[in-house]
């Protein structure tokens, strides 16, 4: 009981991470975080853009095939997120925190297998990038959270 209040405690009086606020973007700053996002993401989505078989299911996907595909990326950076800090600390806050990682997470994961589609070169038509990069995301995404879960 002791060691759960103590927990409470130390989550509500040290809500920044080595000296600087987990979503310091939202400030204007730029925080380590954005740099493990990157690797994580990195490192998920460089082994699925090489692939022919991405290649192959991308071509063939629908719009709503894509927007699943997007919900399901969402979700999962959401839930990693969520799951990696409750075990660490209880907050009131946490639902808000994880949700806006997810998106930070998110955004960087597609940012990065966006570059990686560009650097190969795997796609000539604009919507064959996309929806690459939306398929190559799913897994950027999973390896960007677990670097989370890890580095956090």
């Amino acid at each position: 009981m002791a060691k759960a209040f103590s927990l409470k405690l130390r989550a509500r009086a040290a809500p920044h991470r080595n000296g600087r606020h987990e979503l310091a973007w939202l400030h204007g700053s730029v925080s380590i975080l954005l740099l493990e996002d990157f690797v994580g993401a990195a490192f998920g989505a460089v082994f699925f853009t090489v692939t022919s078989e991405i290649w192959e299911i991308a071509k063939h996907l629908g719009s709503v095939n894509i927007f699943i595909i997007f919900l399901i990326s969402i979700i999962m950076g959401f839930s990693l997120v969520y799951l990696s800090r409750r075990r660490k600390a209880v907050s009131i806050k946490l639902e808000h925190a994880a949700s806006l990682r997810a998106i930070e997470i998110y955004i960087i994961s597609f940012l990065t297998s966006l570059m990686f589609v560009l650097v190969f070169n795997t796609a000539q038509a604009t919507d064959l990038i996309l929806k690459q990069t939306f398929v190559i995301t799913l897994p950027a995404v999973v390896s960007a959270a677990t670097a989370d879960l890890l580095f956090f």
